[in-house]
């Protein structure tokens, strides 16, 4: 080869390193969301803790994990997301979630004492997904994701913008996980039909408690074209070893199935039931220790949302659900159950503002809200999505 052409060669590797990345970011998404909200609970929860925040009285039960902060202008949330998907011709991916505000505090679950009644962190900022993702060339393509990751349960996200009402349901945040540490493998068995297996640490702990593991599955089943049809599972020791006595043995088994469909073009609704049992685990208030009594709990639910759009620009939704969790296994109350209603109105103004008024009524069968069995809250979010 002439000494000239072994001289070009450098030249062109340049330019053609700078096309890999140009690709590479090419194929990057980056979004996120700014979110905050003022809201007012009537029940003034806010009266019943003492200075420095402590849990003083026994008769304020907390159903809600986000939208709590009462008569107080709040930062939710600041998410950033970033994501590339694994594709055919691209096989390797990754993802990661980053919270800044209230929301942060309550996504990161640690074991606390048992007498300070909480189970959240203490730090402003989280990193609630961070995974890498393979498709790998078996069949129609088999994705692995590997890392920590939003739980596949439930019918609400814990992105506001991103459900009908602004404020989550009892189900949302009393009956199911937020994240997992671990491994999902997804195939599509059918054309209308993808299964996922999961292999994760537990519920809400990204370093596992014990010397068990979580196995779960969701199976999607789009049965027509505006109706799906879901099965999620989960199956495993949740209870810390450290602070409970058999805690590998004491496995909890949930399942949750959600029916989608659209009867109309611009009305969607949305049915979620739930069932929980946990052996140990009565009176444990859904937390890693076990029941001084050693009896098993068991906890259900079911909530509908209708979401209908009146315009372009305007959409109300409305939600009912019934929370039952007479055995104390996730809220620590014995005979305990709930229901509520919540109607909002989301209005966008322009392409990336939304504005969401809404009204919401919980009642209970015990005054668990301040010394109430029922609380009024009204509140307005406003956020930016980028």
């Amino acid at each position: 080869m002439p000494a000239f052409a072994q001289e070009a060669e450098p030249a062109v590797a340049p330019a053609a390193e700078e096309g890999a990345i140009s690709n590479f970011f090419k194929s990057v998404e980056v979004s996120g969301f700014i979110d905050t909200y003022y809201s007012y609970n009537f029940a003034e929860p806010k009266d019943n803790l003492g200075s420095g925040g402590d849990f003083v009285r026994p008769d304020l039960l907390e159903v809600r994990s986000f939208d709590r902060e009462h008569d107080s202008f709040t930062l939710s949330n600041i998410e950033i997301s970033v994501f590339k998907q694994s594709t055919e011709s691209d096989p390797i991916g990754f993802g990661f979630t980053t919270n800044y505000g209230e929301i942060a505090r309550r996504l990161t679950f640690v074991p606390a004492e048992m007498t300070t009644n909480t189970r959240v962190d203490d730090d402003d900022f989280t990193v609630s997904q961070g995974f890498v993702t393979y498709k790998a060339p078996v069949g129609k393509g088999i994705d692995f994701k590997f890392g920590k990751f939003a739980t596949w349960i439930g019918a609400e996200l814990w992105e506001s913008v991103d459900n009908p009402n602004y404020s989550r349901s009892l189900l949302y945040q009393n009956a199911i996980p937020f994240t997992h540490t671990g491994l999902a493998v997804s195939y599509p068995l059918l054309d209308n039909l993808t299964a996922t297996g999961y292999f994760v640490n537990g519920w809400d702990t990204f370093v596992d408690n014990n010397g068990a593991k979580t196995f779960g599955y969701q199976f999607i089943w789009a049965v027509a074209e505006n109706t799906s049809f879901i099965v999620n599972g989960s199956h495993g020791a949740e209870q810390d070893e450290d602070l409970a006595e058999g805690a590998n043995e004491n496995w909890r088994h949930f399942w949750d199935l959600i029916l989608a469909f659209k009867p109309l073009a611009n009305t969607s609704i949305n049915l979620n039931f739930d069932y929980g049992t946990e052996e140990g685990a009565e009176g444990i208030g859904g937390g890693f220790y076990a029941s001084p009594t050693g009896r098993n709990g068991q906890w259900w639910g079911f909530a509908g949302i209708i979401n209908q759009d009146l315009s372009d620009a305007v959409g109300v939704a409305f939600r009912g659900e019934y929370f039952d969790d007479k055995d104390g296994a996730r809220l620590g109350v014995d005979e305990l159950d709930i229901w509520e209603i919540t109607g909002t109105v989301n209005i966008k103004i322009r392409e990336n503002l939304l504005v969401r008024p809404e009204i919401r009524y919980d009642e209970a069968n015990q005054e668990v809200f301040a010394g109430q069995d029922n609380e009024l809250t009204t509140a307005i979010s406003v956020a930016y999505m980028f």
